[in-house]
């Protein structure tokens, strides 16, 4: 075989190397595009049975859980509220620059200059994969489950075999390009990198095979810890009101104390009461949404009125006098309930039971509504949070 199909190999091995990396981390960030998209329960019904098999096992059902809030818009941290809104700063943003280096490269393609070495190729000699993992981590933001976590480390990891891939080829191609590594970054600026350029790999084969695959280990698990302990923040920055077998989630800003005055108000009711308690028993636990009644989500079964469509706004710009409790029977993986604020860090779906409209001047019960028939995602894992 000779020099010229070495080449020709490569570069086909490169190109069908990433083309997979960008369908492995699609398949996996695809939920987020589609959950805003008005064919989103249609696609829900197809995506949403791989993630019940992940649901089957312990071991795997927490992949499929939130680490940030999805359906509380008001939360008592600014990092925690605004976070989806932090994520599609770097997601368009590392598009941008993807777009930009794309330009630079066909340009240079369509006027047969041969290799890009300037603009930003000066320093960084591939912007384009940073510039797509900036906006992996914008999605892993936007959409925080543990699952789409596991993509991003996984997807950094197979742009850097792409980039040296690349390199090996360029090596090939440009006399010089040795001398332009010496004085670029891979990825990051050279000042920057060269902090991690004092790791050196192992000579044999074998030998690198190993540290990659435990490199890659070690940084999954940090990636993991690091996203429990933002999940257990998130969850304490809730508006929440929780006894032994219920969490009552507000999705706004709003003290305990109203929260406590409006369960009392709720359970108060006799008809209520009577309807509830079919669903009371030891092993039950509900994760209750509580928020205005003009309010109208689509991750949480309730009634919608006709020409009513369930969105995302903040309730704090509803009218707060008049709220909605949405009762619903918390579903867990195989190790079953847990108690108090614990709901909210193990469940993993919920049930509508019951719906109770409340006047908080009044103090009274207005309505009162059965789960509705038509459900968005019924029995798909979506958010609980």
């Amino acid at each position: 075989m000779n020099q010229e199909n070495i080449q020709n190999d490569n570069a086909n091995a490169t190109r069908s190397a990433f083309w997979a990396s960008l369908i492995f981390y699609g398949l996996i960030a695809f939920e987020f595009f589609y959950m805003f998209s008005p064919f989103a329960a249609y696609v829900y019904s197809i995506y949403g049975p791989g993630l019940q098999v992940l649901n089957l096992s312990e071991s795997t059902s927490w992949l499929i859980r939130f680490f940030m809030p999805h359906i509380a818009r008001e939360t008592q941290s600014l990092f925690i509220t605004r976070h989806e809104v932090i994520g599609m700063v770097f997601f368009v943003g590392g598009f941008i620059a993807f777009l930009v280096g794309a330009a630079q490269i066909y340009w240079n393609k369509l006027k047969k200059k041969g290799g890009v070495f300037g603009g930003i190729y000066r320093q960084i000699r591939h912007p384009q994969y940073l510039a797509l993992m900036i906006s992996s981590f914008g999605i892993v933001l936007v959409w925080p489950r543990y699952l789409v976590l596991f993509g991003f480390v996984t997807v950094c990891f197979a742009y850097f075999f792409l980039a040296r891939m690349e390199e090996r080829e360029c090596e090939r191609k440009f006399t010089d390009y040795d001398e332009y590594c010496s004085n670029t970054g891979m990825f990051l600026l050279p000042g920057i990198e060269n902090i991690f350029n004092r790791f050196t790999w192992p000579e044999k084969k074998m030998g690198k095979i190993l540290s990659v695959i435990g490199l890659y280990i070690v940084i999954m698990l940090m990636g993991f810890a690091v996203a429990r302990g933002i999940h257990s923040y998130a969850i304490n920055s809730l508006y929440t009101y929780t006894t032994q077998q219920e969490v009552y989630l507000s999705l706004g800003q709003i003290t305990q104390e109203e929260i406590a005055d409006m369960v009392t108000t709720v359970k108060s009711d006799s008809v209520v009461a009577a309807s509830l308690n079919k669903y009371w028993n030891t092993n039950n636990r509900f994760i209750n949404y509580m928020m205005p009644a003009s309010l109208f989500v689509s991750e949480v079964p309730m009634h919608i009125p006709e020409g009513k469509v369930p969105t995302h706004e903040r309730p704090g710009d509803k009218d707060q006098s008049h709220f909605k409790v949405i009762f619903s029977l918390a579903q867990f993986g195989p190790d079953g309930p847990v108690d108090g604020q614990y709901i909210l860090y193990h469940a993993v779906n919920k049930t509508p039971v019951l719906e109770v409209w409340i006047n908080r001047d009044t103090q009274s019960v207005e309505k009162i509504f059965n789960p509705p028939m038509d459900k968005y995602y019924e029995g798909m894992p979506v958010p609980v949070f």
